[in-house]
């Protein structure tokens, strides 16, 4: 079935301001209509206490729950946690976009820390030491949270490069939460 696609610079179908947050003028509307089975099926995944969905129970929601993770994410309603396990299981998706979305968050100064904070974490789980060049910039962020979170991801994935950066960033670093992080991430890269 091919998807409806809005034109740029053309009105919006019915799906109007939600539709237009989501995907974007140009874009397949498909994302924004994602089908109630697959947002309850997230929704329960999100809320399992304890378990951490893996990756083979979200392939089967396909690409449409990439669409219901960022709702979830940007809804200003919806708890904090579970607005950063959206982010953060952003991972696990079967979406070829969910890595540029997963950087989108990151990249955004205006966008809640915790939230940009699970990014970086789950874009090093995602994409692996192929996130490397795009964390390292942000242990100078601003934000506390986050370059805790990048400190603890780049440890994860490891590597020479990794062990400089967090070496060099330690001295500098004036938050003990922050610091305590750069050193974990530290003991994870030395052999």
């Amino acid at each position: 079935m091919k998807m409806p696609t809005v034109p740029r610079g053309s009105p919006l179908p019915s799906l109007g301001l939600t539709a237009l947050l989501l995907v974007g003028p140009g874009t397949s509307l498909q994302a924004a209509t994602a089908p109630a089975g697959v947002r309850g099926e997230v929704l329960s995944l999100l809320d399992r206490a304890g378990a951490v969905p893996q990756e083979t129970e979200w392939k089967p929601l396909g690409p449409a729950a990439l669409s219901v993770l960022e709702e979830l994410a940007a809804d200003p309603q919806m708890p904090p946690q579970r607005r950063s396990r959206a982010v953060t299981f952003m991972a696990a998706v079967d979406h070829p976009q969910a890595t540029d979305r997963l950087q989108a968050f990151l990249q955004n100064g205006d966008t809640q820390p915790d939230l940009r904070a699970s990014a970086a974490t789950a874009l090093g789980l995602r994409v692996g030491t192929g996130a490397v060049p795009t964390l390292l910039p942000f242990l100078q962020d601003r934000s506390d949270p986050v370059r805790e979170a990048v400190a603890r991801a780049l440890g994860r994935l490891g590597g020479a490069q990794v062990q400089q950066a967090l070496e060099e960033r330690l001295p500098l670093e004036e938050v003990p939460g922050v610091r305590e992080a750069l050193q974990q991430g530290l003991t994870f890269t030395l052999p």
